[in-house]
């Protein structure tokens, strides 16, 4: 049986109790089945030692007749008198409070572990990915982004991710990736395809151009001229003086440096 449909069925075993109990209480209070205050008013007839009540209820769908309740019956079984009512009521709404109470633990635990399961996914995917960006993070993790968010904030606040941003996109890193601001942004810009493709031929080539790099990955110069514009002003990429000619980009030592030895460019 699924932790699920347990904690339905105690839930409503739990208010199933409670109501017992106060429609219980209600007639209790009332005096409603009180078998001394009703009997004397009612007909009474001898039969086999018993003492019968003739209710007087045709049923439609028998044969005529009555249906008769003894008083041997109800004494025995006590159903109906204020005693029977005053104990049942105490017992059905002990034990829906208890049957409640656990019930909400169970919805408790379940969205504890639910929120513990959550905050693993994203600590694993963010580990697997350092600079992983919030969206590429909500894609991959299939939760609400409002959720996501709220998890994030909490991981951060407890030292198990740090966050930087770039403009309006946020990326998120293991705590422990790097403690160099330049470092993380670094790792962040080139998580981008084409960042990715630049900064790769620039450390297979060594210094390049603009306009090799258009031809060799196929992508318009207008966009590789944007992107190397970013990662000039980010101090990833210098630019080489050269008399006559489209000046070559080179990365810098300490960009170099991170890319080899952190295996920063994503495959």
């Amino acid at each position: 049986m699924s932790s699920h449909f347990t904690k339905k069925i105690l839930i409503g075993l739990s208010f199933l109790l409670i109501t017992w109990g106060i429609v219980g209480l209600a007639l209790s209070e009332s005096g409603f089945g009180n078998l001394d205050s009703v009997s004397p008013s009612l007909p009474i007839t001898q039969n086999n030692n018993q003492v019968a009540l003739d209710l007087g209820f045709t049923l439609a769908t028998v044969s005529s007749g009555t249906i008769n309740f003894t008083l041997d019956a109800i004494s025995q079984s006590a159903i109906g008198t204020i005693n029977y009512w005053v104990h049942w009521t105490t017992q059905s709404v002990d034990i829906g409070l208890f049957a409640l109470i656990i019930g909400t633990i169970a919805v408790e635990r379940t969205r504890d572990r639910k929120a513990l399961k959550l905050r693993d996914r994203i600590v694993d995917e963010v580990v697997a990915n350092p600079g992983i960006h919030l969206r590429e993070l909500h894609r991959n993790i299939g939760c609400a982004m409002g959720a996501l968010q709220y998890h994030i904030n909490n991981l951060e606040n407890a030292g198990e991710v740090v966050s930087i941003r770039y403009g309006n996109v946020r990326h998120i890193f293991p705590s422990d990736f790097s403690f160099e601001d330049r470092v993380l942004l670094l790792t962040a810009l080139s998580r981008n395809p084409t960042v990715g493709s630049i900064l790769s031929e620039c450390v297979k080539n060594g210094q390049t151009t603009q306009a090799e790099i258009s031809k060799v990955l196929d992508v318009d110069k207008s966009l590789i001229s944007y992107y190397t514009s970013s990662l000039l002003k980010a101090d990833i990429l210098r630019s080489i003086k050269v008399f006559g000619r489209e000046k070559p980009v080179i990365l810098t030592d300490w960009a170099r440096s991170a890319i080899i030895s952190m295996d920063i460019l994503v495959q």
